[in-house]
């Protein structure tokens, strides 16, 4: 024992009151919520205290310390690692590390500083989650967070702090009533902004935790139940005088204010049978007229309008899956046949014929004859398609429109009035379904987040595509149901090569340089969020929405995106221009000036608004200046619109057979160079998959180094729906491919992403 541990020990022994002298200077330690545990104990003799931070005693079980007699000994070891023995009547408390975290946690909550007190409520519930009192304490401390966050007009959050104050016991005083009102004020915001959905699901959570007799909940179940009645009595009225359209909104509107309302579901099925009706939101406008462009708005609305011999249904492991709405589809094992087997033999003829009518608008019967040997019959129903050579995928050449020969395979009819699209089914339609919408207007939005607000609110049953930042948000809520289309947009800048620069591979790649396409898709576009699938591209070819999705055949990775460098930008304009000067000098012709101002043509689409706005800025760097035109949706080619600069946003379904008529629509034949031309001829030609993926990266790497056209990025695509609209496959290729399946009214509704 060393000579200070002996002096107290002796000291102590003799009278606690000369220990004034040696423990005077100590200041009392406070508990930190890192500290390395430690104990206090309390001494008093003759009216002086002393608290002494002590490393933590093992004492047995039980209520020892409290029935030690007073004259027995208690050695400890202060945190300054002196040895005291002690009597026990001189202790008048002992407090161990648990509670002095307790202690100052009330304390600091008491003081308002509860951030502060976080960190020791955080440092109990790691280490003492058990300790007796902590409940206690957690229940007040999650009390005042509320009053806080209520005081702040954050009603929810101060209804989560109670909620949660609520299930630790025992819980502070008052709280049924302090819950009461914070969940009346939050319903009646909900209420206000016609956010029914999330009213109705707050009341639901609340009666769950039997919160059902509160007076908040009471209230708004009451009302709600009674707006809701007034609507289903109002469409009653209407269906009883005949406006079916005018019932069927006004019981849409019952549903969407309290679909549990009495005789609601049956009114609802009643209306849905007599007159299913879809309203759908539109971020892209519809295309003004029937084309085969391969534009995201036009090949979305050309399902509405034509169904074509074979259908791409969905994209597997082996390329492409696809079927016949017509019939049985099948294929001979070497790819040199396909045969169509017709449930209506009348069809039968009438497809047959479309097959082997002259190449007219459509490029895809075009390539569909150039690859024919013949077409046949067998027993007036089965159609049998010999190609010239194998192909890997023959039914992806047989993707063509057949409506100009079969009018009743023609879906809908556009019935358009006014600015809202309205298509109604056409009777003569051989594939209507019974609950196919008998109607579907298409409403178009300038911005996604107002489109699904109108989705929110009942005004629409479904949203096309969702802007990426607003993706979290709608799959947060369980009244929407969110889903992405199985295949990516690729988005890139088609050139107008009637124009002299435009036609230099030069200037081009200079206009690749002078745009920062990381900087505009993950901040600008995406929201710094990031989203497997979404990621600039080197080429306009769809790279799948997975590192090893089979979609992404045609796509070479080994090739990465060119960088963002203005400086190489500039001096390749600079090229580009001693390039034409010695051209003209060549040709005789008169020389071109640089130029100063490109029209860059964009669909009214919000992912290309944002985007070439900020193209637009990018290019003023380098000297550009960019005046910024709104061109169809359905547009492709620059020079048919007449801008420098087109923003495409692609749907390539079957890349073996899209790109080649990709480049077509938007590369004049005679401006592909020699090679790209001879490389997509070439890819037509693959007999296996070994081949189609060497071809398609020959294909990758011209238009790579040609740059054909600017590569911008590629987006997965996401589209959101109501969770009672049914009939919407999982994952589609587009929007309606499965529209005879759609039903408006789903009385089981699926709540949930």
């Amino acid at each position: 024992m060393n000579r200070s541990a002996w002096t107290i020990r002796t000291i102590m022994f003799s009278s606690f009151c000369l220990l004034t002298s040696s423990l005077a200077a100590q200041e009392v330690r406070i508990a930190q919520p890192d500290d390395v545990p430690f104990d206090q104990i309390v001494l008093r003799d003759k009216g002086d205290t002393y608290v002494i931070s002590i490393r933590p005693l093992v004492l047995p079980k039980g209520k020892f310390w409290d029935t030690m007699k007073e004259t027995d000994l208690v050695r400890m070891v202060t945190d300054d690692d002196r040895t005291l023995e002690v009597k026990r009547k001189f202790v008048t408390s002992y407090v161990k590390f648990p509670q002095l975290l307790l202690n100052e946690a009330d304390r600091l909550t008491k003081g308002g500083k509860l951030d502060a007190a976080y960190d020791y409520f955080d440092r109990m519930m790691a280490d003492y989650p058990q300790y007796d009192g902590l409940a206690a304490a957690l229940s007040g401390y999650l009390y005042e967070n509320a009053k806080v966050s209520f005081r702040n007009e954050n009603y929810s959050e101060a209804l989560g702090f109670l909620e949660e104050a609520k299930s630790y016991r025992p819980p502070v005083d008052n709280l049924d009533t302090a819950i009461s009102a914070a969940a009346d004020k939050l319903l009646g915001i909900y209420i206000a902004n016609e956010e029914f959905s999330a009213a109705r699901d707050l009341l639901s959570r609340l009666s769950q935790k039997r919160f059902g007799e509160l007076a908040a909940v009471t209230k708004w179940t009451t009302y709600l139940e009674a707006e809701a009645a007034k609507k289903r009595d109002e469409a009653q009225r209407l269906l009883t005088a005949g406006d079916l359209n005018a019932a069927f909104i006004a019981a849409k509107r019952m549903r969407l204010i309290y679909s549990d309302v009495s005789g609601g579901s049956q009114l609802s099925e009643e209306i849905a049978k007599r007159f299913p009706f879809i309203r759908v939101g539109i971020t892209a406008p519809g295309v003004s007229a029937d084309t085969t462009s391969l534009t995201f708005a036009a090949t979305r609305d050309r399902r509405l309008l034509h169904r074509c011999l074979t259908e791409m249904i969905a994209f597997g492991a082996d390329g492409g899956q696809y079927a016949s709405p017509f019939g049985t589809l099948g294929r001979s094992a070497g790819g040199v046949e396909f045969s169509l087997l017709f449930r209506n033999p009348s069809e039968a003829y009438s497809c047959s014929t479309q097959l082997l009518t002259q190449p007219a608008a459509s490029p895809r019967l075009s390539m569909l004859q150039e690859c024919l040997k013949y077409v046949e019959f067998e027993n007036g129903r089965e159609l049998h398609v010999q190609l010239e050579s194998p192909h890997v995928r023959p039914e992806a050449l047989a993707r063509i429109e057949i409506g100009a020969e079969l009018p009743e395979a023609i879906p809908y009819v556009d019935k358009t009035s006014g600015d809202l699209r309205r298509l109604v089914v056409n009777p003569d339609y051989s594939l209507r379904t019974p609950t196919q919408p008998h109607a579907i207007e298409l409403q178009s939005y300038p911005f996604s987040n107002r489109a699904l607000s109108a989705l929110r609110s009942g005004q629409i049953d479904i949203v096309d595509r969702l802007f990426p930042t607003l993706v979290d948000d709608a799959q947060a809520d369980n009244s929407l149901v969110v889903d992405y289309y199985r295949m990516p947009s690729v988005h890139f800048l088609a050139p107008n090569y009637d124009n002299p620069f435009m036609q230099s591979a030069t200037f081009r790649r200079g206009l690749l340089y002078a745009i920062n396409r990381s900087a505009i898709l993950n901040s600008r576009l995406l929201g710094d969020h990031e989203i497997r699938g979404c990621h600039v591209i080197s080429a306009p070819i769809p790279a799948g929405l997975e590192a090893d999705d089979p979609a992404g055949y045609g796509y070479d990775n080994s090739i990465d995106s060119r960088p963002y460098e203005p400086e190489m930008s500039v001096t390749l304009f600079r090229l580009a221009l001693l390039e034409l000067e010695q051209q003209a000098e060549a040709d005789g012709s008169q020389a071109p000036t640089m130029l100063k101002t490109l029209k860059i043509g964009h669909p009214d689409s919000e992912v290309s608004r944002e985007a070439v706005t900020a193209i637009a800025k990018y290019l003023k760097r380098v000297g550009l200046e960019a005046e910024i035109v709104v061109t169809p949706s359905e547009a492709i080619r620059a020079a048919d619109v007449g801008v420098d600069l087109l923003y495409v946003e692609a749907s390539v379904q079957e890349s073996l057979v899209d790109i080649p008529l990709l480049f077509q629509q938007c590369v004049p034949e005679d401006k592909q160079s020699r090679y790209l031309r001879a490389a997509l001829r070439r890819l037509n030609e693959a007999t296996n998959w070994t081949q189609v993926r060497e071809r398609f990266w020959t294909v990758h790497r011209l238009a790579y180094d040609e740059t054909t056209v600017i590569p911008l990025w590629q987006l997965r695509d996401y589209f959101v729906r109501s969770s009672e609209f049914g009939g919407v496959s999982r994952q589609p290729i587009s929007l309606f491919q499965d529209v005879e399946r759609w039903t408006a009214i789903s009385l089981t509704p699926k709540k949930g992403n």
